[in-house]
């Protein structure tokens, strides 16, 4: 684990806490489902290019993944090559504010304080499943949370 790694995501084992608190969010979901944050910067995304580039772009360093495994939600830092590369089911990829908001408040409010830095536009959120993936894998409440309600009310 880098320097740098610590410095971007904060304490590996605030972050497991966090999840911990909230694991009645993740009980529906299948193991194996995992979403990431990845910073802005190391994300590859280029200023000025359209979002559809973003998938052939590299990126370096490291995600943070929360992965669901039998009896939870697990933690970690996990390298970072790219979209292509990220196998995880949604990416939200933080700008430096969101990064440091989010390093400085891991606790009890981290999801609500992800909501809204998604609303003000500090954490991008790209779906990397179809919707009727992520309902077979049980996403809607951890979704309904972070106001994300893309799955829509239609079933």
């Amino acid at each position: 684990m880098s320097a740098l790694a610590t410095d971007i995501f904060g304490e590996l084992a605030d972050w497991q806490a966090m999840l911990d608190r909230h694991a009645e969010l993740f009980t529906d979901m299948t193991p194996g489902s995992s979403v990431a944050i990845v910073p802005k910067e190391g994300s590859g995304i280029q200023p000025g290019k359209h979002v559809a580039g973003l998938m052939g772009a590299e990126g370096a360093g490291e995600m943070l993944r929360w992965e669901i495994v039998p009896g939870g939600v697990r933690a970690a830092r996990v390298p970072y090559r790219g979209f292509q590369e990220a196998k995880v089911d949604l990416l939200f990829v933080a700008d430096a504010e969101a990064m440091e908001k989010l390093r400085g408040n891991i606790g009890d409010e981290t999801l609500s304080l992800m909501k809204r830095q998604i609303r003000s536009g500090n954490i991008m959120f790209f779906v990397m499943r179809t919707k009727y993936e992520l309902q077979d894998a049980g996403y809607e409440e951890f979704l309904d949370t972070l106001g994300l309600a893309f799955l829509g009310a239609c079933r």
